[in-house]
């Protein structure tokens, strides 16, 4: 939709709602920016996941690693800004 009309807002306000933090395991809010990066924004996830940085080049590994951490559970992601 059109910017400026509140989505982020929402979406802010559903994403740090206590029901959302009881129901899913983690919650990942990230922020896409032109230009659209695959890499950079599994990178970011898996930032969020870890804490710390993948250090891959590759997007096969990289997808395989989040596949390992995010197994068996619930995650709320927020792609945040995507146009």
């Amino acid at each position: 939709g059109m910017g400026g009309i509140g989505k982020t807002t929402l979406a802010k306000m559903v994403f740090n709602h206590e029901a959302i933090k009881r129901h899913f395991d983690k919650t990942i809010w990230v922020c896409v920016s032109k230009p659209f990066i695959v890499m950079k924004i599994l990178e970011q996830i898996f930032q969020s996941l870890t804490k710390t940085g993948s250090g891959l080049d590759s997007k096969d590994v990289l997808l395989q690693r989040l596949r390992e951490e995010m197994g068996g559970k619930k995650y709320f992601l927020v792609l945040d800004d995507v146009w």
